[in-house]
């Protein structure tokens, strides 16, 4: 977790260096035409002259950078942060209760005498003009359009010169250090503040460090065992203590990421943070991935961009072309009312490696072209074509399917996929069989859950990270794959299915597959004829659902042969002569679990196709799906 925070903590330091310093200020600041209503500006104007300060009128001005008001919301019963305020319906309240009353309340603010001296002196000219100043506001108020809301500020006059709360150091002082409140207090735990102590981050000793200053949940302070100290809110600083210069640079860091890097990732969002080794430019590389006009670039580029994510600005295909001197953090997030739950941290990321997940989608989707024009409709082709993103994954684990949320397991796969961890086959298994099945019993076609599994498995194993599966998997003929069945057309059913079995042998690794397969293809056969002649297809309910095991396997060939032959449309000899000869290679004791031969099965069902035989009539037989 620290490793993200010093990523973070240094971008912070570029936007604070690249900016000159002001926008450490800008962490603690709110736009009070944010929504682009405020826009009147009612200006409380003084004097000063030798030091001293008089009032000189009620001024309007055009809304100006929101930088120069040093707006920040305060408590709905006090004061706000500075003596800039919004307008909220009576304009005389809104003048005594926020905008008179902060300098009455001069004496409470954290800063040196001389500061507090200066603020009295303002304080007690504009105390002493209040009624004078009110009428000036009301005055100035009525000019307004109804459709225009209002903002008080205070001017300061100098020398010919007006001044704004951002242009005095004084309330930037005050602002500063009210900021640092929250650092360190929250209203629901208490404080935590630690007193000459290390910081984290830089690793120097400060005179204060404190324990709110991550600006993103990575721990829980109200557990026990989370907290260093036991239940002692007041001690967890020493979880991770932060001191404040380093806590506004978090703060900008923070806020960059959220503007530049933040991009959508199946129902949640990631924030991508860089960090460098020593000797890489940030500048260049922030330049680039965090650039304002980055969307502009990539959406004129004349190259078709891959994407991995459904996210249409997905930046990880630009990142996957630097090199390994950078390496990226994935932060991934729910926002939850005005706080972010992170869900789940990659850390160390390196371009090689995104890479290698681009590159084993190309060879993959490459692989699968052929089953996008032979086996899909032209609205599945446009609404899922079998092409490897993230989005693969998430259809076998949902946010939600039968009041039950799969978000956990799903990051925890998406998380092994980008560092390289082995993901279990017999897992990946039983969830591709649930969609499948889920399609079957609501009558919908299997083939989107079932070539979308097989696209996964084959993605899986490019990468090498599939876990629990044979080694014979390890010799697939990258050069062969799916896309030789397009050469099966005119072939004997026995050369068919050799080389089908051939092209894809790292998958039909025993003969029990490569039976259950054909089986598969045998009994969508059936159904395909059934429909023709009866608009139905009651074989289905033979199926149990696609719940298959080796003994319905066994139990299912003579089934369908003496349907077939019952119809007078058994074109199929050769074919059940084959699985025959594998049910008999295959013998007894089969390894296969009941998921893989169900997969293996309705695969074979969605690939009935293939399988042509000459004495087939197309307009007679059709396809259910």
């Amino acid at each position: 977790m620290i490793t993200v925070i010093e990523a973070v903590c240094r971008i912070g330091d570029y936007v604070q260096k690249d900016n000159g310093g002001e926008d450490l200020l800008s962490t603690f600041i709110d736009n009070p035409n944010s929504n682009g209503k405020y826009k009147f500006v009612l200006i409380v104007v003084l004097n000063k002259k030798n030091g001293e300060y008089s009032f000189s009128c009620v001024d309007v001005g055009e809304f100006k950078p929101f930088q120069k008001y040093l707006y920040k919301k305060g408590a709905p019963n006090g004061t706000d942060a500075t003596p800039t305020s919004k307008v909220a319906g009576d304009l005389e309240k809104t003048f005594r209760n926020r905008f008179l009353k902060w300098f009455q309340n001069y004496d409470s603010y954290d800063l040196s005498k001389e500061e507090k001296d200066d603020l009295q002196r303002m304080s007690t000219a504009i105390i002493d003009q209040a009624e004078k100043i009110s009428a000036g506001l009301q005055e100035k108020f009525s000019l307004k359009s109804s459709k225009d809301n209002a903002i008080i500020t205070l001017g300061i006059e100098q020398d010919g010169e007006l001044r704004y709360p951002g242009d005095i150091p004084i309330f930037k002082n005050i602002l500063l250090r009210k900021g640092k409140d929250k650092y360190y207090i929250k209203k629901s735990q208490g404080e935590s503040k630690g007193l000459e102590a290390s910081c984290s981050v830089c690793k120097d000793l400060k005179d204060e460090v404190y324990g709110f200053a991550i600006p993103w949940t990575f721990h829980t302070f109200d557990k026990p065992g989370f907290i260093a100290g036991g239940f002692e809110v007041s001690e967890s600083w020493k979880n991770t203590p932060v001191c404040f210069d380093c806590a506004t640079r978090l703060e900008l860091g923070k806020k960059y990421l959220e503007e530049r890097l933040d991009f959508s990732f199946y129902g949640f969002r990631y924030l991508l943070v860089p960090k460098l080794a020593l000797g890489g430019d940030f500048q260049d590389v922030l330049s680039i991935l965090g650039g304002k006009d980055q969307k502009r670039k990539q959406k004129l580029s004349g190259e078709v961009r891959k994407s991995i994510t459904s996210d249409e600005d997905e930046i990880l295909d630009i990142v996957k072309e630097m090199n390994d001197f950078i390496s990226n953090s994935l932060v991934f997030y729910r926002k939850e009312q005005s706080s972010y739950r992170i869900l789940l941290l990659i850390e160390g990321v390196l371009p090689s490696r995104l890479r290698k997940l681009f590159d084993a989608k190309g060879r993959v989707d490459e692989r699968f072209k052929i089953c996008n024009e032979l086996f899909l409709s032209e609205v599945q082709k446009e609404k899922t074509p079998l092409e490897f993103n993230f989005g693969v994954l998430r259809r076998f684990f949902p946010q939600e399917s039968k009041n039950r949320t799969f978000d956990k397991i799903f990051l925890e796969v998406v998380n092994k996929i980008f560092v390289g961890d082995k993901i279990d086959y017999y897992l990946l298994m039983d969830f591709i069989m649930r969609r499948a099945r889920e399609a079957f019993a609501e009558g919908y076609p299997t083939k989107i859950a079932t070539f979308n599994g097989f696209l996964l498995l084959h993605y899986l194993e490019e990468l090498d990270i599939l876990k629990n599966y044979r080694e014979e998997m390890k010799e697939m003929d990258e050069q062969a794959g799916l896309k030789s069945i397009e050469n099966l057309e005119g072939l004997p059913i026995e050369q068919k299915v050799e080389r089908f079995f051939e092209a894809n042998k790292s998958f039909f690794t025993s003969n029990a597959k490569k039976a259950t397969f054909l089986e598969g293809v045998l009994a969508q056969k059936l159904l395909n004829i059934q429909w023709m002649d009866k608009k139905a297809t009651p074989f289905r309910t033979k199926l149990h659902g696609l719940k298959i095991n080796q003994a319905l396997i066994q139990r299912l060939l003579p089934e369908i042969q003496n349907k077939l032959e019952e119809y007078g449309k058994n074109y199929y000899r050769d074919l059940e002569s084959v699985i025959a000869q594998h049910f008999i290679l295959a013998g007894e004791d089969w390894e296969e679990t009941d998921d893989e031969l169900s997969f293996y099965f309705v695969l074979g069902m969605d690939m009935q196709k293939l399988f042509k035989n000459e004495k087939e009539d197309e307009e007679q037989t059709g396809e259910e799906a």
